[in-house]
């Protein structure tokens, strides 16, 4: 806890005077919502990412936990907060591509999806001598339905498909990015 901040090193030294409470804890003038994160940090040395799906960053509680650092003289987590280091921590990776026919799928919790069905129309190939099987698959006729086709163009029928655009998005989060500045100290 002292190895980051001159703040609670100088306090918990003896070189200020003593504001040590009856029961041995100290009386520290700071917002207990914002002290959580700045004890955390300084557990750990984990920079903190304030971030929602929804919402996003919560830049707020950012600013405000960089009052903080700046007061508890904590250098790296106020480098980290001051320069905006946690906009590059989480990142949304987008992609997108359209499915045919039906399908179903698992996604990760990190990830939402959407889905923008339509109907669509494509050829399909219909065999000369109307062999079920054949359907789609002109390669699957052989000599005998190529004698009945003769000189005649292939035959194909426009049959309804189920086309879906698929828009991915995925939160990653760059856990390096938390851990940045620990080699260097």
């Amino acid at each position: 806890m002292t190895g980051e901040s001159p703040f609670f090193a100088a306090l918990l030294s003896g070189r200020w005077d003593s504001n040590e409470q009856a029961d041995g804890s100290y009386f520290i003038d700071a917002d207990p919502d914002l002290f959580e994160h700045i004890l955390r940090y300084l557990r750990r040395s984990v920079l903190p990412i304030f971030y929602d799906p929804i919402k996003g960053h919560d830049h707020a509680l950012y600013l405000a936990l960089l009052g903080e650092a700046r007061y508890f003289q904590i250098t790296r987590l106020e480098n980290y907060l001051k320069n905006e280091i946690y906009l590059s921590a989480v990142k949304t990776c987008s992609s997108v591509e359209e499915l045919e026919g039906f399908w179903s799928e698992t996604q990760s919790t990190d990830e939402s999806v959407e889905y923008y069905p339509r109907w669509d129309t494509k050829k399909v190939y219909i065999c000369p001598r109307g062999i079920g099987v054949h359907r789609g698959n002109s390669s699957a006729c052989g000599r005998q339905c190529e004698s009945v086709r003769g000189d005649s163009e292939y035959i194909y029928e426009d049959e309804p498909v189920l086309k879906t655009l698929v828009i991915r998005k995925q939160l990653v989060v760059d856990q390096t990015a938390c851990m940045e500045g620990l080699d260097e100290e």
